[in-house]
């Protein structure tokens, strides 16, 4: 049982509501009890700047909510869900395969598949020289840019590599320099001083000595060192043979030297291109290969065709010969590759049956989805259909799309939202709600009065699929921990009275709002809950209701019972009585006649039945009177029995005093009589011990009471 505490929150003051776990809670309240407030709180409640725009204008009390136990996860349907996650655009939902296809049996088969892929993954990472070569053979291969066509370009590392005179090979004219250029400690810091001292060279000093110098000769070897020499082309030179040397030991001894002797002498720059470019095009297969393996396990595209596993397999495997590499070490590599390739291949057969399994497993899922909804959509009479398309070489970009049932083509809707009624949307975005909530897990989920809009015929369709577990069986809020707050009867009628969701599934109480305090009532559905006959008998029959109200209730009882007969008989009778008038009926536009006297005995005999001491002329003269009605209203405690005394009043004083505005339509409408709860069901709570008068309804009657 979760206790909620709700204070200083829009137009509630005070309040607290209680929540069964692992049922549905229909807390039913009129408009203006504070619904949706108690929705918002709930949802807000862990977040303070969100819950203080819930600030009362009748306090400057800081909003506070408070939840026993503790609530972590909560999830409302109303329309800031509707806004951010369906009919975006051409997607009907977010996250399509969260929630329509991460069902529990996918994440059993894809975590058994997972840790197949990952165990193989493992025997190839955990080497750790395969590690080392794969990072060295990147860092080799970063320092080249091949071409469209798969040749190296001419550009940066490659360039210094190939040049005619560098580090190894000193032009004669700078032989002087070549105890600093061969330096490999200082030659690069060297080269950018000898670079930078030239800037200085504006006169007929030396300008690192400042002896005189041979003019010619100085120009002469500075044109050739700077033509030859720049930090840059000499920096990538060392470093590229820094990681040749790295590499040595999985090189061919023959073709090692021969690639250091091409680059350090004066070699035919064909030569080194074809030494170079094989060893590249080596690393590059061998760094592939590698990836291949890396990568194993997690490449979503082995959904799209089981069939070329076997062949994506095989491309794992590294040739046994190489013309550059080789070596006892990198032999060695090779046929650890090798030997767990084949290891790998000779698991094909269960990979493949447990891929199916899973390949399989969404099919199902999605076949199951699209029937559950689109069955629902028919039901609810909503002429689209859904369709999952599921992305097979990344599942989490499949998406839903929807189609238009009105043509037999079924094409594909574009700009969803612009298409479906405002109705249609709502009553889909319901059960995508449902779907959503069923991948979240959510503690509690709100529903703030979700179908009181709805024809019947929705209403039925949704509340079902809901709650009574039919469709994707396991997709539904039976067994969750719901909040339904509703103005709209129907769902204690449905689910409780006639019994259509188990008692032990779902509970009821009445919420309303009194001096901005919310208070709850449990609503036994045993004892309060009435069929609507029944209770206006029970009405009309009770002594110790005010007569005005009594003979109210007869008369809607004979309106219940078509004044057929004798009813209708009563029913004249009565009329008279609560307008005021002579015993009369209506034959035409204004035109009435006298109820002739055995109709008259009929309906006061009939009446009698539920109503003893009923005298017509002595109720006409000392009830149906402005003072003494006034008198009974004052003395009257239940609000619903207060405003049917008015309503009596109404009827004889017709001066602009009490005279109600057509336009104020939602208050007229509850006093004229046409928007009863008693109107439209067939069942409706206990008038008598639930106050289902709005406040602000009773305030402004009273306000023209105290008038009179």
């Amino acid at each position: 049982m979760y206790t909620i505490k709700i204070s200083s929150c829009n137009n509630i003051k005070d309040g607290t509501i209680e929540i069964e776990k692992g049922k549905l809670n229909i807390k039913y309240g009129i408009n203006g009890t504070g619904k949706t407030t108690i929705a918002k709180s709930i949802y807000f409640h862990d977040s303070n700047d969100e819950l203080q725009n819930l600030k009362s204008f009748f306090s400057d009390a800081l909003p506070r909510v408070e939840i026993t136990p503790e609530l972590k996860t909560v999830l409302v349907f109303n329309e800031d869900f509707v806004n951010q996650f369906v009919f975006l655009e051409e997607d009907i939902i977010q996250n399509s395969f969260e929630v329509f296809l991460k069902t529990p049996k996918y994440d059993e088969q894809k975590e058994k598949l997972d840790k197949r892929l990952e165990t193989l993954h493992q025997i190839f990472m955990d080497n750790q020289e395969i590690t080392k070569l794969k990072s060295l053979l990147q860092s080799i291969f970063s320092k080249f840019t091949l071409t469209e066509k798969g040749g190296i370009k001419k550009s940066g590392v490659y360039k210094s590599l190939l040049s005619k005179q560098n580090l190894y090979n000193i032009p004669a004219e700078l032989d002087g320099y070549k105890p600093f250029i061969s330096n490999t400690d200082i030659n690069i810091a060297w080269i950018e001083w000898k670079n930078k001292g030239d800037d200085y060279d504006i006169s007929g000093c030396c300008p690192y000595c400042t002896e005189k110098i041979n003019r010619d000769d100085h120009n002469k070897r500075k044109a050739v060192f700077q033509n030859t020499y720049k930090k840059s082309d000499s920096k990538n030179l060392k470093d590229i043979l820094d990681l040749f040397l790295e590499l040595k030991n999985f090189i061919k001894e023959d073709k090692y030297k021969e690639l250091i002797s091409y680059i350090k002498s004066d070699t035919d720059e064909q030569l080194i291109e074809c030494i170079v470019g094989k060893l590249i095009c080596e690393i590059r297969l061998i760094i592939s290969r590698l990836d291949t393996i890396e990568s194993f396990g997690r490449k979503r595209r082995f959904l799209a065709d089981i069939s070329e596993l076997e062949s994506y397999v095989k491309g794992m495997r590294l040739p046994g010969e190489f013309d550059i590499f080789g070596g006892a070490q990198i032999e060695s590599i090779i046929a650890n590759i090798n030997d767990k390739v084949s290891e790998l291949l000779k698991e094909i057969k269960v990979l493949k049956s447990e891929l199916g399994t899973l390949k399989s497993i969404m099919n199902a899922t999605i076949k199951a989805s699209q029937k559950d909804i689109n069955e629902f959509l028919n039901t609810a009479g909503i002429n689209y259909e859904l369709q999952i398309n599921v992305n097979e070489y990344d599942e989490n970009q499949s998406k839903t799309i929807l189609k238009q049932c009105y043509s037999g083509d079924k094409t594909e809707v574009k700009n969803v939202r612009n298409h479906l009624s405002w109705g249609e949307k709502n009553a889909f975005s319901l059960v995508l709600f449902m779907y959503y909530a069923y991948t979240q897990n959510p503690d509690l989920i709100i529903l703030d009065d979700p179908i009181s809009s709805f024809d019947s015929n929705k209403k039925y369709a949704i509340m079902h699929r809901l709650f009574k577990n039919i469709g994707r069986r396991e997709v539904s809020f039976e067994n969750k921990t719901v909040l339904l707050l509703t103005h709209d009867f129907e769902p204690i009628t449905d689910f409780l009275v006639v019994g259509k969701l188990d008692e032990h599934k779902a509970t009821a109480s009445y919420i309303w709002n009194e001096n901005k305090v919310v208070q709850e009532q449990i609503i036994d559905i045993n004892n309060d809950i009435k069929l609507i006959t029944d209770s206006y008998i029970d009405l009309s029959t009770d002594p110790s209701l005010n007569i005005v109200s009594r003979i109210a209730f007869l008369r809607k009882l004979c309106e219940v019972n078509a004044c057929k007969e004798d009813w209708g008989y009563s029913y004249e009778i009565l009329s008279c009585l609560i307008h005021g008038s002579e015993l009369r009926k209506k034959v035409g536009n204004r035109l009435y006649e006298t109820i002739p006297q055995n109709e008259i005995d009929k309906g006061i005999n009939h009446i009698r039945i539920y109503i003893p001491d009923f005298e017509f002329e002595f109720l006409k003269n000392n009830v149906y009177s402005i003072s003494h009605l006034k008198k009974l209203y004052l003395d009257e405690r239940n609000s619903y029995f207060k405003i049917q005394i008015f309503r009596a009043m109404r009827e004889l004083e017709k001066t602009n005093e009490i005279e109600i505005s057509k336009l104020d339509s939602a208050w007229y409408k509850f006093i004229d009589g046409s928007y009863h709860i008693e109107n439209d069901l067939l069942h409706f709570l206990d008038l008598k011990k639930f106050n289902i008068v709005p406040e602000y309804i009773l305030d402004k009657v009273n306000s023209i009471m105290d008038r009179l």
